[in-house]
């Protein structure tokens, strides 16, 4: 049982929509397969990243039915998507162990989303490597101390402690356990390309006044053979390592409950100030 407010007028004409609905809409994709995007499901105008990621995700492992698992992904944030959205996607490549999937995810104003992914068998390796630096691990949020986002905003189907950014602190590092509230029926992987995308850019904790970001591609590498967490809790980790003539870069990684890394990524994000 966690936390709660009670709802008011506003949030009550905002339908509470899950991921997993969403990703049962979207099917293999398709005209014959259309996403009616939520209002609380977006950010702004356009539909939240980690959403817009996974629907592209979704329909792209079911291009074929015997895809190997996802190793990795590189996802361009083209423009807004809003209204009604359909995947459309392309097998570029499918050899013995790996394939490579082309997913667009088109709106109202027309293409918003290229992804490519990769599908990849795990293979026996001789040689190993882990050259992470583990971030610091708050524990593991209770009840008592969760809330989400406004019932228009994306963060509204999330739950987690505190604010995600506290601009009046001066960081270019974010961490926090963020989760789904509802999680029933998803896959694992769909489940931390969502979550992934769910603090802000980490430009944003070095900025002296509000100003507008935009995420502009995002690389991310599944390196765990099996995604698994507690109670749905990922620890997300950003942190910008260069800045200047408004295009920032920062480093990711996705932790479960364990303190296992489950997935590893790099952002561009263009800032106006």
């Amino acid at each position: 049982m966690t936390a709660s407010t009670a709802p008011d007028s506003e949030s009550a004409t905002v339908p509470d929509i899950s991921l997993a609905q969403l990703l049962q809409q979207c099917g293999a994709g398709g005209e014959s397969n259309p996403v009616q995007l939520p209002q609380g499901w977006t950010q702004g105008r356009t539909a939240f990243g980690g959403l817009s990621t996974t629907l592209a995700y979704h329909a792209a492992s079911h291009i074929e039915p015997d895809l190997p698992p996802l190793r990795s992904c590189q996802v361009s944030f083209t423009g807004p998507l809003s209204g009604e959205l359909t995947a459309k996607t392309e097998m570029l490549r499918r050899g013995r162990n790996t394939a490579f999937v082309q997913a667009d995810l088109y709106g109202e104003k027309g293409l918003g989303l290229h992804c490519n992914f990769i599908f990849a068998a795990p293979r026996t390796t001789s040689i190993t490597a882990f050259e992470m630096e583990k971030p610091e691990f708050p524990p593991i949020p209770s009840a008592t101390e969760l809330h989400s986002g406004p019932a228009q905003f994306f963060t509204s189907k999330m739950e987690f402690v505190g604010k995600r950014i506290d601009t009046s602190i001066k960081t270019h590092r974010l961490t926090r356990w963020m989760r789904l509230k509802d999680r029933k029926g998803l896959d694992p992987v769909a489940e931390i390309l969502c979550m992934g995308d769910s603090l802000p850019p980490s430009i944003m904790g070095m900025l002296d006044k509000n100003a507008m970001v935009s995420s502009m591609n995002w690389q991310v590498n599944i390196v765990a053979e099996k995604i698994a967490t507690q109670d749905g809790w990922w620890l997300i980790d950003s942190r910008t390592h260069h800045a200047d003539h408004g295009a920032s870069s920062q480093y990711m990684s996705i932790w479960n409950s364990e303190q296992e890394l489950m997935a590893t990524g790099m952002q561009s994000v263009a800032y106006y100030a």
